[in-house]
């Protein structure tokens, strides 16, 4: 099953304890495909440098590698303008682009959509309620 996980989730399980760390250490073993294109990948990249740079902050270098090295890159074809934050409108076109089925995300400006040409949009205690439980 294809999904595409938002970049807070991708945050929140790389440095933090809690269900979205559960879900991603999870994922892998389930056979999910997590879904990237070029403009997801660089804000994963961005935002993790970006926490890595305060001390505070602790990485799961494992969890990291483990992630990043099962993403399944797909190429930038639509071009959809469908968010009230037009930044989040990456991983509705990403989802379009892979065939994915669901994107995972604690943001409200997806979450409020739902649905979309048939991909669920739901949070991380969703998701996990429903394949991984």
């Amino acid at each position: 099953m294809r999904i595409i996980i938002d970049t807070n989730i991708i945050i929140s399980g790389l440095f933090f304890n809690g269900l979205p760390k559960k879900l991603l250490s999870e994922l892998d073993e389930l056979k999910f495909e997590i879904c990237v294109n070029e403009e997801i990948f660089d804000e994963y990249t961005k935002k993790i440098n970006q926490k890595i740079l305060k001390p505070k902050y602790h990485l799961d270098k494992e969890l990291r590698k483990k992630l990043f090295s099962n993403l399944q890159h797909f190429e930038i074809k639509s071009d959809l303008k469908v968010c009230r934050d037009p930044d989040d409108d990456k991983f509705i076109n990403c989802a379009i682009d892979a065939k994915a089925i669901y994107i995972v995300s604690g943001d409200n400006d997806l979450l409020t959509i739902k649905n979309f040409a048939g991909i669920e949009i739901v949070t991380a205690r969703e998701f996990y309620g429903k394949y991984l439980a």
